[in-house]
């Protein structure tokens, strides 16, 4: 037992060394003279936003502890034309630059749910839209530059929403991040019920310890009495689910409706998932197991992404960085 926490640890303050992503604002930009690409992304986030600055949302303070009052945003991304699939491209130490990196052009803070709703398009007069639900170990500029690249390499033509919830953004911040999920799920139950009211159509994509907090509210709304609400999800996708199996399938069978088409994404070469079993004391997680019979009884389609090849080193999100899973999930999810 004793090496096994020399183990984490020793992997825990290895991640901890690497630079943490931010937001880069680089105004005055037209991304035409760059052939860059600019991916919208909104934000409803429950971190606390520290005040007095006029691009509030675009600075890193935005979420680095927890806040009872949801804040509302947007972000424009610029995507580099040298960009390549699964990968986002950081300035690091560099000085930020649209013609080879992520960027932030501009921002803008909504005062409310209402305003946030008013000002998601409606392209082509379609209602869709997607949530996407960070997991473990996320800062705020993380999860936005994740989503606009996901949006970017999918190729999606609906708005997408990073529901920000407060991740300690550290790697030694489990525990503190599983409480933020159950903090959280009243702010995104919120959020739901909201777009539901617009009569929008939601696509969830929850990524890691993204997915408990996506199931908690699900089932949370659902025996609460709001289930009709839950007829407005067109879709959920669980990438990697940092889940315990026995949990879920109790969480799953309390959401009524149960949402449809639900897929859960799987790999046996998740070293992250192999930790997170090993701190909490199970064989596996939802996203990495092996014999997936137990949930032959739920209308849940299983993509195994372990022989994909390339990606990030842990195999924690193949599903966002490997061009052949993005191309083999984008064929999927086309009509």
């Amino acid at each position: 037992m004793t090496r096994v926490f020399f183990v984490l640890t020793i992997c825990l303050s290895v991640a901890a060394c690497g630079p943490r992503g931010m937001v880069s604002l680089v105004q005055g930009v037209t991304p035409e003279a760059y052939d860059a690409t600019v991916q919208r992304v909104f934000i409803a986030s429950n971190r606390h936003l520290e005040q007095g600055s006029p691009e509030e949302a675009l600075h890193q303070a935005f979420g680095d502890s927890r806040d009872p009052v949801v804040s509302y945003g947007r972000i424009d991304i610029s995507i580099p034309p040298s960009h390549q699939p699964g990968q986002i491209e950081w300035p690091g130490n560099d000085r930020p630059d649209p013609a080879q990196h992520f960027v932030a052009l501009s921002g803008e803070r909504y005062a409310s749910q209402l305003a946030f709703l008013r000002n998601l398009p409606r392209p082509g007069g379609r209602p869709d839209v997607v949530l996407f639900v960070h997991g473990f170990n996320v800062n705020n500029a993380e999860a936005v530059y994740r989503l606009a690249q996901i949006a970017h390499d999918y190729k999606t033509e609906d708005p997408v929403i990073s529901f920000s919830w407060p991740s300690a953004g550290d790697p030694r911040g489990y525990v503190y991040d599983r409480d933020s999920v159950i903090f959280a799920r009243d702010d995104l139950e919120s959020l739901l019920l909201g777009l539901a009211h617009d009569k929008r159509r939601v696509l969830i994509i929850a990524h890691s310890m993204g997915s408990q907090l996506v199931m908690e509210t699900l089932r949370q709304i659902s025996i609460s009495g709001k289930g009709r609400a839950l007829t407005s999800i067109m879709g959920v996708a669980l990438i990697s689910p940092d889940i315990d199996e026995d949990v879920f399938l109790r969480q799953a069978r309390r959401i009524e409706p149960f949402p449809e088409p639900f897929m859960i994404v799987v790999s046996r070469r998740d070293r992250a998932l192999g930790l997170a079993a090993l701190l909490t004391g199970t064989p596996s997680r939802l996203g990495s197991i092996d014999d997936p019979s137990r949930l032959a009884q739920l209308p849940i389609e299983i993509i195994d992404l372990s022989t994909i090849p390339g990606g990030d080193r842990a195999g924690h999100s193949t599903a966002f960085t490997a061009p052949e899973a993005i191309r083999l999930l984008r064929d999927l999810s086309t009509p």
